[in-house]
């Protein structure tokens, strides 16, 4: 066996090695690519206005939080907006203000009236006497 030989083998198998490394680190990187862009096509951006109002949501930590409590509280009122996503609302009742994640915020509808509303009667069927 001559060392010169095993030598240019060795280089060759790193070589390789090397190329094999490369191509997965691409096709990772694409494969992330894929996913950030899909994942960021399924956001919907919320678009608050000044003066609306919204529900925050409470993410505070409770220990017996209760089956049918919401975690929304509110309503609350946009009072400024910042180009970052941050939010400063004012609560309705006790006039304090504060800063919060736009994330946090849903739209409040006040005095949502339902539109088209189907009534089924439902009937009670008699077992047949046999």
């Amino acid at each position: 066996m001559e060392m010169d030989s095993a030598g240019e083998q060795r280089k060759l198998q790193l070589s390789e090695l090397e190329e094999i490394i490369n191509t997965a680190y691409e096709s990772s990187r694409i494969y992330k690519e894929k996913t950030k862009a899909f994942h960021d096509n399924m956001i919907f951006r919320k678009q608050f206005t000044v003066g609306q109002k919204v529900f925050l949501f409470d993410t505070r930590l409770r220990l017996f939080p209760g089956k049918l409590r919401s975690c929304w509280k509110g309503p609350y009122v946009i009072t400024n907006i910042f180009s970052h996503g941050a939010v400063e609302i004012q609560d309705l009742t006790s006039g304090n203000g504060f800063k919060v994640n736009g994330h946090r915020l849903k739209p409040y509808y006040e005095n949502f009236v339902p539109e088209n509303v189907e009534v089924v009667q439902l009937v009670d069927v008699l077992p047949l006497d046999e």
